[in-house]
């Protein structure tokens, strides 16, 4: 359930940050619009270098008075197709160039008021004021448009205020676009995220091969039922492995359990001589070993691929570890008892785990006997059990010399040969049954197991 959750978050995250994007897109695009407003809207001719302003400028510094009449030092200043008159206090023109015939020699109050409009006879026109007269520039006919408009100081006061509540509603709708177009990007968002979880676990992915992730719809069926041909290939085989490993260790046992039988009926023989009797309990040791030895192969064929146990029952942790001590100590595999000293630290009688107890068993067996086969001059064995919150820890130490750094390393490995079985082995079990098991160097060795306490 939870990698669902992790898997819709992703979806989330990822449409969250859709749009954040395309909000800030379309806010980006809003002020780039209204710099481009600006700029279109702004008159582009003032910035040439002969503007009709500037061309009245330098006419009126360039015009000199001869005593009679107006004369103009530099006529280039004036464009060809371009007139100017200056016209004085009475409304008589005093000077003129390249004036169209169209254009009257005199003026009143009310025609120089309509110039004010900027057209004279449709002509454009352009104003300065001099001590000695107006200037009137004229320019062709259709050259520019002119419109007259007013804004109140109140419209500039507050175009600040509306240009963000502009910005805001664009904002607002941005986001509001961005939402119901990614709705459908979410779907196939949640869609992919969750055909990528359910990859990971190895199942059966079928997603739509539509629409923009279409290639990698396809890439994730494709991969689906790669691992499922995969995984069918791999369960044909360790079947077959299995029903091999089973069969072998069949034929096996029958012909072995005749042989730990008559070496059991040569022990006890009086017609043999001693030194033959000493080797039928060689043989039966031997044989004994090998039966285990198999055993621990079909059991190892089903922990390798963390099969879970299917004998479960409530396991009483204190009685089964005196069982174990007590089966150790008179079975002989001490050769030389006085030289081992095993210590028992129960704390928690009411110690109890949901287990299969036989595979229990075996491990917690296969940690003693470790400390056991790897000092074999003898050393302090001590088992202690406690609860600790809601988990069951059972610690298995000895003062002993320990065991080689790379079987600690590789304790999760089953090894390829028979020699180190019994750590990986105790760890794959105590891992089948939900529990933890770390093992470690230290003035001898330590192992440490933590079972889930069944209430």
């Amino acid at each position: 359930m939870s990698k669902i959750k992790n898997s819709n978050k992703t979806a989330i995250k990822i449409f969250i940050c859709f749009i954040l994007t395309a909000s800030t897109v379309a806010t980006i695009l809003l002020g780039i619009n209204f710099f481009g407003f600006a700029v279109i809207s702004s008159n582009t001719n003032d910035a040439q270098e002969k503007t009709p302003k500037s061309i009245l400028k330098s006419v009126s510094q360039s015009i000199t008075f001869t005593g009679e009449t107006f004369e103009l030092n530099d006529k280039t200043i004036i464009p060809s197709d371009n007139w100017c008159i200056l016209i004085d206090e009475n409304g008589n023109i005093i000077w003129s160039e390249n004036k169209p015939s169209d254009i009257p020699e005199r003026y009143s109050i009310n025609d120089i008021a309509g110039m004010t409009r900027w057209f004279l006879n449709d002509y454009p026109v352009y104003i300065r004021t001099e001590d000695y007269g107006l200037f009137i520039l004229g320019i062709p006919k259709n050259a520019v448009g002119k419109y007259d408009m007013e804004y109140s100081m109140k419209w500039f006061d507050t175009l600040p205020k509306r240009i963000l509540i502009i910005l805001l509603i664009n904002i607002i709708l941005a986001s509001l676009l961005a939402c119901i177009f990614g709705a459908s990007l979410y779907r196939r968002l949640k869609e992919v995220t969750g055909g990528i979880n359910d990859l990971r676990k190895e199942r059966n992915v079928k997603l739509n091969e539509k629409g923009l992730f279409k290639e990698l719809s396809k890439s994730i069926n494709e991969t689906s039922s790669a691992i499922e041909r995969k995984n069918a290939a791999l369960a044909v085989r360790d079947n077959a492995r299995s029903n091999w490993i089973a069969g072998i260790s069949h034929d096996i046992r029958t012909p072995l359990a005749i042989v730990i039988g008559n070496s059991e009926t040569l022990e006890s023989s009086d017609e043999l001589s001693e030194a033959n009797r000493k080797r039928a309990v060689i043989i039966t040791a031997q044989s004994i070993k090998i039966k285990k030895l198999i055993e621990d192969l079909n059991l190892i064929s089903s922990l390798e691929y963390d099969m879970q146990p299917n004998k479960k029952k409530i396991v009483w942790m204190c009685p089964l570890i005196r069982r174990i001590t007590s089966n150790i100590i008179n079975s002989g595999i001490l050769d030389n008892i006085n030289d081992y000293e095993i210590e028992l630290n129960l704390a928690d009688e009411k110690a109890a785990v949901s287990a299969d107890e036989a595979l229990l068993e075996r491990a917690i067996f296969n940690l003693i006997n470790n400390s056991i086969v790897h000092n074999k001059n003898g050393c302090r064995i001590e088992i202690s059990e406690y609860i600790n919150n809601s988990t069951v820890n059972i610690i298995i130490s000895d003062n002993g010399s320990g065991v080689p750094n790379a079987v600690i390393e590789n304790i999760t490995e089953i090894p390829k040969s028979a020699h180190g079985l019994g750590l990986p082995m105790a760890y794959k079990i105590i891992n089948v049954h939900g529990g933890k098991m770390t093992a470690v160097n230290n003035n001898g060795f330590t192992v440490k197991i933590k079972l889930p306490l069944e209430k």
